[in-house]
């Protein structure tokens, strides 16, 4: 009888190896595949994270000058002002600019700005103007103090208060608001000759701002590090397709026929504008506002203050609505958005927008994750608060 022994030495065929070979390349081709898709979602959803977080910090930038809206701003003039806001050259934002001599008003703006004008390529989006003293980017924007008066004669000079810590420098620039404390209130810029502004530094030698009323406080505002153009800050926002060559241009990752959402800010130096880049990707911005009628408490709202007074706008404005839409992320061949409109404005079902704006889907567009951004911000600094 042969015996077997205990190991077979004839090791495989080659149809054996050509099998297992097949076997092994299939396995490999779906664990790629799959792999692929794992680092595809992954960078998709990196890209999404990175993209909301630049919507929350530029966001809420645009919300903090929104709620400082009418922040040191007089309700009328002692004297005699003449000022100047934005450089005719700024051709859009040159068309914005209250009269030279007028009152400002807290905000101001277009509904569905023309698309044809070279500084506003968004077709249909809205431009908006806020007016502040605390809008500029200086630390003395962002200061204030008060000078009063409660003898019944006029001291010799008037220091104004001091504060533990971030004081206003000697020279920043700073505007002075006159409250009275007893009659009807108002806000009214003091002038001393034909000066509606000066240096911190030369209020107490500076007797035409001083307080000479009893119970009446003077506020001092700070403009900047700059003589002032006009009395206050102006900050403009709107959506713009910036030009290659520019510093701020446009990620690769944005859907065609977006651009960038900035904000403007107006130098006092030139009247130009200083555009600071806020969000990517912005396909549309619309504005809308709620207003009270003093004399029925009824709601309003619309998309446009053109014909209000600044004493109009200090009354009725009760609520600034910002809708900003974008996209999360890039480009997702694996995604399709699931709807062909989508209503940037108020809206009962998501899709349509009759105040604001109902924005189609573009042809590409569909694998974009399409998000609404919106803002609703009550600014209380219009009102009689200091």
């Amino acid at each position: 009888m042969k015996r077997t022994p205990f190991y077979d030495n004839r090791g495989f065929s080659l149809v054996e190896l050509i099998i297992v070979m097949a076997m092994f390349v299939i396995i490999i081709a779906v664990t790629g595949d799959t792999f692929s898709r794992i680092m595809s979602r992954s960078s998709t959803q990196s890209r999404s994270a990175a993209s909301n977080i630049e919507g929350i910090v530029g966001l809420e930038m645009m919300r903090k000058d929104l709620t400082s809206t009418g922040f040191g701003l007089p309700w009328s003039f002692s004297g005699t002002v003449t000022y100047s806001e934005v450089d005719p050259g700024e051709t859009l934002a040159a068309t914005f600019n209250g009269a030279s001599n007028e009152v400002p008003v807290g905000v101001s703006g277009g509904n569905d700005v023309d698309p044809d004008n070279p500084n506003v390529l968004i077709t249909g989006s809205d431009y908006l103007v806020v007016r502040a003293t605390s809008l500029g980017t200086s630390t003395a924007a962002q200061r204030w103090s008060f000078m009063n008066y409660t003898g019944q004669t006029k001291p010799a000079t008037m220091t104004p208060v001091s504060w533990t810590q971030e004081n206003l420098n000697p020279d920043d620039w700073v505007v002075v608001l006159k409250v009275d404390l007893t009659g009807t209130f108002t806000k009214q810029l003091v002038t001393s000759g034909t000066a509606y502004s000066t240096q911190y530094g030369n209020l107490s030698t500076t007797t035409g701002f001083h307080p000479d009323e009893s119970k009446v406080n003077h506020y001092i505002y700070g403009i900047g590090t700059t003589s002032p153009r006009m009395p206050f800050n102006r900050a403009d926002y709107f959506v713009r397709i910036p030009a290659e060559s520019e510093e701020n241009r446009l990620p690769q990752r944005c859907a065609p026929n977006t651009g960038i959402l900035f904000k403007g800010l107006v130098n006092h130096s030139d009247g130009t504008l200083t555009q600071l880049p806020l969000l990517d990707c912005v396909a549309d911005m619309q504005v809308v506002y709620i207003l009270s009628s003093p004399s029925s408490g009824q709601i309003t709202e619309t998309n446009s203050l053109i014909g209000l007074s600044g004493e109009d706008i200090r009354e009725q404005l009760k609520t600034i609505q910002v809708y900003v839409l974008t996209h999360e992320g890039g480009r997702d061949p694996l995604y399709t958005y699931p709807n062909g409109t989508i209503a940037v404005g108020p809206t009962t079902d998501g899709l349509t927008s009759t105040l604001g704006r109902t924005f189609t889907i573009p042809s590409g567009g569909t694998n974009y994750r399409w998000k609404i951004y919106r803002m609703s911000v009550n600014p209380l600094n219009l009102g009689a608060s200091f």
